[in-house]
């Protein structure tokens, strides 16, 4: 597919209402994202230290402190390479709303689904906002769209914080839902409904040393193949396993990165390789 250099569209010095419907507009008529632009992200409307950073003092779109709730972007050090001229960074052409979805506390392993969105998207050097909200609406996510990355959200039950109007307003918006489930636990039939992709977490922890199946490989690639995440090979998807089995896992509050808590014990439930795969950046 055509390459071509980034310039914000037109529609991007528009009102925000109004960058939604063309943004809706575009979504209905594209398919898997394919084009990707090879321009730096400082030359776009976005940039580091915007109105969504947040740095740990919270951000000027959200007015708050950074909290365990904190709704503001949070890149990890390899992410904010993007805004350096020159790094190989890409952002697409048609950016992505991807939803990573759950019951609270479910144990599904859902926390890994959104992480391993993410560092899909970071080793493919794809821009990509990610973020926690547990209250949708159109205007949050409206808002950050306008960086012109793909935006990344992790979210829980919709039915106690928003009506089915308001939700059915702001699902225009979504390109993907992913949804994590787990046997033996009831998943939320209202996510269930919308369903992109079913992560099962079953797979995310099947591990057979002898054999060498790695369930988690296989989520991964399908993973990728859902989100038309083009050119990873196997040892990409290695490294992003890696990744997720070696986040850091904190002591106390929750990581405003990965979203992680310090009862999240698993990061994959299997030993972590004595050697890096070949692709692991540090």
């Amino acid at each position: 597919s055509r390459l071509r250099a980034w310039r914000a569209p037109a529609a991007m010095a528009c009102s925000v209402p109004l960058l939604g419907v063309v943004f809706a507009a575009a979504l209905a008529s594209c398919g898997a994202v394919r084009s990707i632009s090879n321009a730096s992200l400082a030359a776009g409307p976005d940039a580091d230290h915007g109105p969504l950073d947040c740095h740990g003092r919270g951000c000027g779109t959200t007015a708050g402190f950074c909290t365990t709730e904190c709704e503001c972007r949070h890149l990890d050090d390899v992410e904010r390479r993007r805004f350096v001229q020159g790094s190989g960074w890409r952002y697409p052409d048609r950016p992505r709303v991807v939803i990573a979805a759950s019951r609270d506390m479910s144990r599904t392993a859902s926390t890994w689904a959104y992480n391993a969105v993410r560092l899909l998207y970071r080793q493919a050097k794809e821009a990509c906002d990610s973020y926690w909200m547990r209250q949708l609406s159109r205007e949050k996510l409206e808002a950050r769209m306008r960086t012109g990355a793909h935006i990344l959200v992790q979210t829980h039950e919709w039915r106690r914080e928003i009506s089915p109007a308001e939700f059915g307003d702001v699902k225009q918006l979504f390109t993907n839902v992913l949804v994590s489930v787990r046997d033996g636990f009831d998943p939320d039939p209202s996510w269930m409904e919308v369903a992109t992709h079913v992560v099962h977490f079953e797979d995310v922890v099947e591990y057979d040393e002898a054999a060498g199946k790695i369930g988690a490989l296989r989520v991964l690639r399908s993973l990728a193949d859902h989100l038309g995440i083009e050119g990873l090979t196997e040892d990409d998807l290695r490294a992003v396993d890696y990744y997720l089995l070696t986040l850091p896992m904190p002591d106390g509050r929750c990581d405003p990165v990965s979203k992680l808590r310090p009862f999240h014990a698993r990061r994959g439930g299997r030993p972590v390789p004595k050697v890096p795969p070949p692709s692991v950046v540090e």
